[in-house]
């Protein structure tokens, strides 16, 4: 009786034993991120595919999206694989000859805090 205990033992721990292998070590998702790029100059308007291919070459940007907000393109990228800096660089260097100019559009949350002014304000 006691060999038909270890032999059902042993498949059951050859079977976790496997299972435990196979899974990942680090099973988290990569992380996406939004950046708001704000588009200035008169020639972004007409560039819009241009821009589109440009950045959707760009390894790690997940997608592109015009005309959600006026003047802007939002940029999904996923994290870790893309800086938001390098981004912003590769369409800068690009859109020159445009008369485009694309910079990352900062929030009050991720704005540099202002400097610190001499002089006094006033209020009426």
């Amino acid at each position: 009786m006691q060999t038909f205990g270890c032999r059902q033992a042993v498949p059951a721990i050859l079977l976790i034993a496997s299972l435990s292998m196979s899974l990942p070590v680090s099973a988290n998702p990569p992380t996406k991120e939004r950046l708001p790029l704000m588009l200035s100059g008169s020639g972004c308007d007409s560039k819009e595919t241009e821009l589109n291919s440009l950045l959707q070459a760009i390894p790690g940007v997940t997608g592109v999206y015009f005309h959600r907000i006026p003047d802007h393109v939002l940029v999904d990228i996923t994290s870790g694989t893309v800086r938001p800096a390098d981004v912003v660089k590769r369409v800068n260097d690009a859109a020159t000859s445009w008369q485009c100019k694309v910079e990352l559009m900062q929030s009050c949350i991720t704005a540099d805090m202002p400097s610190a002014s001499a002089a006094p304000h006033h209020s009426e």
